[in-house]
């Protein structure tokens, strides 16, 4: 795209060229920010670098028709392009730092912010008016179809939006896909309680009854056959007819408090929540066990640099418990 080139020679432009790029710092009167360049590896970098150029765009051409050897500046129609692509990018950029976020970014995010990212293009495109606007949001919203829809089918994917007690099955961008995450999570609390009775079996049972005129309600009540499919629906009902929490609620402090309600609910998230969203977490554990054992403290025990990176990354823990 070359108004992508354009704005990243500009960019290398301000910075290869220190006069230049002072002229532009004393142009503000307000912030003397300096420009941004894209790095390939991060797409946000591409939105800041606009986010940026739009922010000082009639600086940036005064400096530019002020100096010699100096690209050309924008074009008006250059910024309604730049202006169109920031409105996009917008709303991937919330997006991403919901999804990146340290505290509840599980994998029960992808499914409900996969139909918000939709849900929000299709409104964004008819408030876009260039054309390469236009093909931006065409080409965004397939991406999207191809790339992220089919997480609605996954188990995984659905099985946690559907426990999320943020979302259930009002997360979900098709109806039909919410009942078979919906019935797939009635066949898991089957086999859960399944297995919870099956273990109740192996413990005899201690008899209370007392009165041998009755003696036979005991015998009657061991004999009959204990049907967790109904007590399965039964849970799942109560579960999904409750109301939806705030989207600021920890999911796993929500089933903390209505454990006692859902026990066999409790497990499965447990279960399914365990899985991180995406890699940046472990990426930021990465790069904070480099800046642990640097050179020097090269000679730190493995136990040792394991029990520093869990404090580190745990001890907002015990800040929210002061709060509290």
């Amino acid at each position: 795209m070359a108004i992508i080139s354009k704005c990243k020679a500009i960019v290398k432009f301000f910075k290869k060229n220190t006069i230049a790029n002072e002229k532009f710092k004393m142009a503000q009167e307000k912030f003397g920010y300096s420009l941004l360049q894209e790095t390939p590896t991060r797409w946000n970098s591409f939105f800041y670098m606009i986010q940026r150029i739009l922010a000082t765009h009639d600086e940036i051409a005064v400096v530019l028709l002020s100096t010699s050897n100096a690209p050309l500046p924008f074009q008006a129609e250059e910024i309604d392009v730049l202006k169109d692509l920031e409105k996009i990018l917008t709303v991937f950029e919330e997006v991403s730092k919901r999804i990146s976020g340290g505290k509840y970014a599980t994998i029960s995010l992808i499914i409900p912010l996969t139909d918000v990212l939709i849900r929000k293009t299709h409104t964004i495109s008819s408030d876009v008016h260039t054309e390469v606007g236009q093909k931006m949001v065409t080409v965004l919203l397939d991406s999207i179809v191809k790339r992220l829809s089919p997480y609605e089918k996954n188990t995984a994917t659905r099985m946690a939006t559907i426990l999320d007690p943020r979302f259930k099955k009002i997360g979900f961008q098709h109806m039909s896909n919410a009942e078979q995450a919906a019935h797939c999570f009635e066949n898991e609390l089957t086999a859960l309680m399944n297995k919870d009775s099956s273990n109740d079996t192996n413990v005899e049972p201690i008899s209370t009854n007392k009165d041998p005129l009755f003696d036979y309600i005991g015998n009657k009540a061991r004999s009959m056959a204990r049907n967790t499919r109904s007590d399965a629906i039964i849970a799942k009902r109560q579960y999904l007819e409750k109301p939806l929490s705030q989207q600021d609620v920890d999911p796993l402090l929500w089933m903390k408090v209505n454990q006692t309600d859902f026990p066999a609910i409790k497990t499965l998230m447990l279960k399914y929540f365990c899985i991180p969203a995406t890699s940046v977490q472990s990426e930021r554990v990465f790069i904070k066990a480099g800046q642990i054992v640097s050179d020097r403290r090269t000679r730190l025990k493995e136990e040792n640099v394991n029990i520093l990176l869990f404090l580190n990354q745990n001890l907002w823990l015990t800040s929210s418990e002061t709060t509290e």
